[in-house]
């Protein structure tokens, strides 16, 4: 466990620090620092796998969350609860996006995607598995694809049945660090953990045999040590990659667009219809995808969406709490 960033137990001390390894409804399980592992309630707190915390002395409660490094994020998925947040993991290090080189590989979910890693504060590597099931050159002509948009990221083509490639996902991994992987369900996420691991530690799923994808079997975040010293955060697989409110994330994923923008007559330039507007002139050159400018507005919007529903909720939350302090 990272030491540096956890409070030391103390003899007489009211509390116990730890770190949370799964969360259960209500409830945390806590890798304390002198390796007990304890199960004690979340109530009154947010929290996340990963978050480093205090326990009081009786394990009852999560006393206090400590200060977060780097949180992954994204926009509640919860009915009714428009205009909050979800901390899919914390404390983490790399963030491995996962996709499958058989399955219907998509541009616009890994720029999504790229944006959540990114203003995690976390470093995004993407990971494509199952090399094993398609020929060489197709595995090949998915990395390519997916290198137009995930630019300066690194990609790793990994079989976790044979082995290849696991070397250089454990080199991302060394001792200390915490690795979160992140994927839709069935691209392989569990079988590449039991490689890392050496074992059976996720149970994996048969694969449908009429799209060759298996069906996602993680049902909780989880916090699992990994040889070499390293922990590994599994999460459940994201059906909808829902944005947070971005902090530098859409900029660093969609580089080449700011880049290009740099050279706009207008420093406020929507690249719709203005003069001397650098984006167009690059796309008319092919030199950048409209496709690329087109899903940057896209994700722009949404997060203009999420500060809206921000500002609604909390005056909502105004609203009702000035009623209750009026006079019966």
């Amino acid at each position: 466990m990272n030491a540096h960033v956890t409070a030391q137990n103390t003899v007489g001390s009211s509390v116990l620090s730890g770190r949370i390894t799964r969360l259960d409804r209500g409830w945390s399980t806590v890798l304390l620092d002198d390796g007990v592992i304890v199960r004690v309630r979340n109530l009154g707190v947010e929290v996340a796998v990963g978050d480093f915390v205090d326990v009081s002395s009786d394990y009852e409660r999560v006393e206090r969350v400590h200060p977060r490094r780097s949180a992954l994020t994204r926009r509640s998925s919860f009915e009714g609860a428009r205009g909050t947040r979800q901390i899919v993991a914390s404390n983490i290090d790399v963030v491995f996006v996962v996709h499958a080189v058989n399955g219907a590989v998509s541009q616009r979910r890994l720029e999504r995607e790229l944006v959540l890693a990114f203003d995690s504060g976390a470093t995004p590597v993407v990971v494509l598995t199952k090399i094993d099931t398609v020929p060489a050159e197709d595995a090949q002509s998915v990395r390519d694809s997916l290198a137009q948009v995930a630019l300066g990221v690194d990609i790793v083509l990994v079989s976790s049945r044979s082995g290849v490639g696991i070397d250089l996902i454990r080199a991302h991994s060394p001792a200390g660090t915490t690795v979160a992987f992140i994927g839709a369900s069935g691209v392989g996420k569990s079988t590449l953990i039991n490689a890392l691991v050496g074992h059976e530690v996720q149970r994996t799923a048969e694969v449908r045999e009429d799209d060759q994808r298996g069906r996602h079997t993680t049902v909780a975040a989880e916090l699992i040590a990994l040889p070499g010293g390293a922990w590994l955060l599994d999460t459940p697989g994201l059906r909808a990659v829902t944005l947070w409110t971005s902090g530098i994330g859409i900029e660093r994923a969609f580089r080449d667009v700011f880049t290009v923008a740099d050279g706009c007559r207008f420093r406020d330039c929507k690249h719709l219809d203005e003069p001397n507007c650098a984006v167009l002139e690059a796309i008319e050159a092919g030199t950048l995808s409209a496709a690329r400018l087109a899903s940057m507005r896209q994700l722009v919007a949404e997060e203009l969406s999420v500060e809206e529903e921000q500002i609604e909720r909390e005056r909502s939350e105004d609203r009702r709490g000035f009623r209750r302090k009026k006079p019966q």
